[in-house]
């Protein structure tokens, strides 16, 4: 709310807004939580859940005017919102290390939490991962140093490993190999796609260790359980048809099963799939909706005609999907769904501006043409 006010309070008169369309499809949904609610068993929660969202929705229409013309300045400030998160959670280590690993455990056999702000290990990775995505990236077009990169690299590398989040690995990994192949026909594209090419061939030496840490100390039952996600999944396909459940779902915010295993054994499990969760929060209806705001937002991403912004659009819907089969959140106002907002504005302010140059407009930042239209019209203009 107060961001939604602050953006009101600094934007200029008249300030042109516009909604893509994987934007409008996720509004649309955003829309259904709220009116849906009115069913739901907790509806205070579900109402305020599906009201945060679609407010949250509205902060890239705000913005619109803004960064129209400079889409690199999303990129920018993503970069420097996880840096900052990086941080925070490298100050944990140094100050409150007894808080900055789950469980209190010693480091080698524990995962990295954030200390000062409440992050568990999975969100400790996604910051490292797209943190190192983001500015190698930036590295592919030229547009920070060396020495920007290494410690950010670094950085991004070391919250994942010491998080132990096999998920943000493989996403960051698939991210850039998407990003750089969407854009192969580009220089920072085969730049890019070098830099990931030689990473890989200098990593095969330590191919022991990456093998024992992506194993986790996890026997062959655990792992093909996927760390026990796959009991809860069972559990959500296994349930008898309810209407109301299957179609509306148990409502937005209860992202965790109890599951009874036997006399007196309940366990309280978390989804950690985004598809599932969806159809557990919100039902048939609601997940059709998100998959088909995140199906659009992504094609949206792959589409757009600019080799820059395709390539950090791309980056980050990869990394969306790849998390969604392991993480919860799509359904809701989560990390997720920033990083696809993000992408979607990225590819929006894009195609603006490539519309703006067939025109004959220059493009500089966001009140351009709006300066160009009042002018046309005094006295005297050509």
């Amino acid at each position: 709310m107060l961001c939604i006010v602050a953006l009101l309070m600094v934007l200029p008169p008249r300030a042109g807004l516009r909604i893509p369309p994987p934007l409008a499809l996720y509004l649309l949904y955003g829309t259904y939580v709220v009116i849906s609610s009115a069913v739901q068993p907790d509806a205070l929660q579900s109402m305020f859940r599906g009201t945060r969202l679609v407010m949250g929705l509205m902060v890239p229409v705000l913005l619109w005017s803004v960064v129209r013309g400079r889409f690199r300045l999303m990129v920018y400030g993503t970069v420097a919102a996880y840096a900052a998160l990086a941080l925070t959670v490298l100050a944990g280590v140094v100050l409150a290390p007894g808080l900055a690993w789950q469980d209190g455990r010693p480091f080698q056999s524990a995962r990295l939490i954030g200390a000062f702000l409440p992050m568990m290990a999975p969100r400790v990775g996604e910051i490292g991962a797209v943190l190192a995505g983001l500015t190698v990236l930036l590295w592919a077009q030229r547009k920070v140093g060396l020495l920007v990169l290494v410690p950010a690299a670094a950085v991004g590398t070391a919250l994942i490993v010491f998080s132990h989040t096999r998920t943000a690995a493989l996403a960051l990994l698939l991210g850039l190999l998407v990003a750089f192949g969407a854009t192969l026909t580009s220089p920072a594209g085969r730049r890019g796609l070098g830099l990931v090419g030689g990473s890989l061939c200098l990593a095969l030496p330590f191919l022991p260790g990456i093998i024992e840490w992506t194993l986790r100390d996890q026997d062959s039952a655990q792992i093909q359980k996927l760390s026990g996600r796959t009991t809860v999944w069972e559990f959500i396909l296994s349930q008898p048809y309810d209407p109301q459940m299957f179609w509306l779902g148990h409502g937005i915010g209860n992202k965790k099963v109890l599951l009874r295993r036997g006399e007196g054994d309940i366990n309280v499990m978390a989804i950690d799939n985004s598809w599932l969760d969806s159809f557990w929060e919100t039902g048939a209806v609601g997940t059709a909706l998100v998959a088909l705001a995140v199906v659009a937002a992504l094609v949206y991403a792959l589409k757009t005609p600019g080799y820059a912004a395709r390539t950090f659009a791309g980056f980050l819907m990869t990394y969306v999907l790849v998390a969604s089969v392991n993480e919860s959140g799509l359904c809701d106002f989560s990390s997720m769904t920033l990083l696809v907002l993000v992408s979607v504005l990225i590819s929006a302010v894009d195609r603006a501006d490539k519309r703006d140059r067939a025109a004959g407009i220059p493009v500089r930042h966001g009140h351009t043409l709006h300066r160009l239209r009042r002018s046309s019209t005094q006295p005297g203009s050509i």
